[in-house]
């Protein structure tokens, strides 16, 4: 007899996927998401719109999986969205991830002290509903597991 307790899928703002049927699925059958790159390969630090170097700008794989102009657009807006509520914009992508009802750990990551705070502090922020709201906006929500949307 196999149990599935623990699986790791990628999750975060702008990659939404797991939604569709992963983080339902860990939902129902009690099995824990423990969820990677909930920053987007850094997208979601608000470092490539200060211009900044790192894995999109180093590494061909993450600059195809992260190089939808919309994803970029999603991750001004949430700098942007940090700096009105008083947060760093990773502090707030990974405690988007942490929000889902599915109870998702998220995985964190840096090279540096201060690189890994602001996805820390996530760990404590309290994302009301009104906040999530508008978090969840800035990207869309992917389709149904369904070739009949009509039905959706």
């Amino acid at each position: 007899d196999t149990r599935i307790d623990v699986i790791q899928p990628m999750y975060n703002l702008v990659k939404r996927q797991a939604e569709v049927e992963i983080l339902p699925m860990c939902a129902s059958e009690g099995i824990l998401p423990v969820c990677y790159s909930p920053l987007g390969g850094g997208l979601l630090t608000g470092k490539y719109g200060d211009g900044r170097t790192g894995r999109l700008t180093e590494d061909d794989r993450y600059a195809r999986r992260y190089g939808v102009e919309s994803m970029h657009r999603a991750a001004a807006e949430l700098t942007a969205l940090a700096h009105e509520v008083g947060t760093d914009p990773a502090t707030l992508a990974v405690a988007w991830v942490a929000r889902h009802v599915s109870g998702p750990v998220p995985i964190l990551s840096g090279r540096t002290p201060e690189q890994i705070a602001p996805s820390l502090a996530a760990m404590r922020y309290v994302l009301d509903d009104a906040l999530y709201a508008r978090l969840c906006a800035l990207a869309p929500t992917p389709p149904p597991a369904t070739d009949r949307l009509e039905e959706a």
